[in-house]
């Protein structure tokens, strides 16, 4: 009995299953040693096929936020995930009001979720939806005061974008005429409201000839979104205009809301997408499991691994889209890709 074959053993079940049964080690599949003497064998030898119990064990192992719920449902055979959130009324001003005021039941998009995804891919779908959700709720708590005393959610995903495209004329920005003063922007500020509450000016500063930087103070604070009460923060602008003064803004928040969800979104404890992670030691673990010198396939392994690309690739192609696919190669001087034998379109 080989060293690695020894070493596996401890790793499949009394039936000689693998640890999940949604996914599988190839015949041959390389066994590696990581730095820390644990054997592993890399995601890429897996095979993979989720069903609606697998998608839900994979979830019950992710820890995010209570008024964030991702959840697996099926239809027609199709695996999805949908996000449910809970959240006061964003466009009702008393919806600011503390944990005990009533909240909305509402569903996000569906992210379809293919049977062979690896596990991996299928938790990263999972962070990915989350961030969308978050997004879409920041993009409403951000509130305008119009000169007639009017309010609205201009960065909200709700707007008609066929009637903005047909009249355009009614929303593209002029061009930005000369410098605008700190007092400008803080009378533009007093129409702003964000999570309720307003947002203060705390200091901005001319860096560059293109370059401004503004510090910000956000005063809500009983926002369900926890990482924006009383948060001081700041961005970068190309130019002085209200304009870029205000889509700065809006991206600002909406990046503070993805570096929440990078840090609280968990798998087994684990927070993938931490800045606390060293890139130079998620780098050298990636080496450790994908160099064919550590992974050292034997002729017949390398045979399954490429069949199991094949596999994984070709069901990728979508169906029906054959002239729609060939209009995008032509429009880059392509007449077939050098990967065309994966594709029947």
């Amino acid at each position: 009995m080989s060293d690695k074959k020894s070493r596996i053993e401890p790793l499949l079940s009394a039936e000689q299953k693998w640890q999940n049964s949604y996914e599988q080690p190839i015949s041959y599949a390389p066994l590696v040693q990581l730095a820390n003497n644990s054997w592993i064998v890399p995601q890429h030898f897996l095979r993979y096929k989720h069903t609606l119990q697998s998608v839900n064990q994979v979830l019950e192992n992710i820890n995010f936020s209570a008024h964030f719920r991702v959840l697996a449902a099926q239809k027609d055979q199709q695996l999805y995930l949908q996000v449910a959130v809970l959240s006061p009324d964003n466009y009702k001003t008393s919806s600011y009001a503390g944990e005990g005021t009533a909240k909305k039941l509402l569903f996000g998009r569906r992210w379809i979720v293919e049977e062979n995804l690896p596990t991996s891919e299928l938790i990263q779908t999972a962070f990915l939806a989350l961030k969308i959700a978050r997004e879409h709720e920041v993009r409403e708590l951000f509130q305008f005061t119009h000169s007639n005393n009017t309010t609205s959610t201009p960065f909200n995903n709700h707007h008609d974008l066929p009637v903005m495209a047909q009249n355009a004329e009614l929303v593209i920005a002029h061009a930005p005429q000369g410098n605008e003063e700190r007092h400008t922007i803080e009378q533009l500020l007093k129409r702003v409201v964000f999570a309720g509450a307003k947002v203060s000016l705390s200091a901005m500063q001319q860096i560059s000839s293109q370059q401004w930087l503004y510090t910000l103070k956000l005063h809500c604070n009983t926002c369900q979104l926890t990482e924006f009460n009383n948060k001081t923060f700041a961005f970068l602008t190309s130019d002085s205009s209200a304009n870029s003064f205000l889509h700065g803004l809006i991206n600002a928040l909406v990046d503070i809301s993805n570096e929440y969800v990078s840090e609280q979104f968990k798998y087994q404890g684990f927070a993938r997408f931490s800045k606390h992670n060293c890139v130079e030691k998620i780098g050298a673990l990636s080496v450790a499991m994908r160099s064919p010198k550590v992974l050292g396939l034997c002729s017949l392994g390398k045979q399954h691994a490429n069949k199991l690309n094949f596999e994984i690739d070709s069901s990728r192609a979508p169906q029906g889209c054959g002239q729609a696919i060939d209009g995008f190669l032509a429009a880059h001087g392509i007449e077939q890709p050098e990967n065309a034998h994966l594709y029947r379109f």
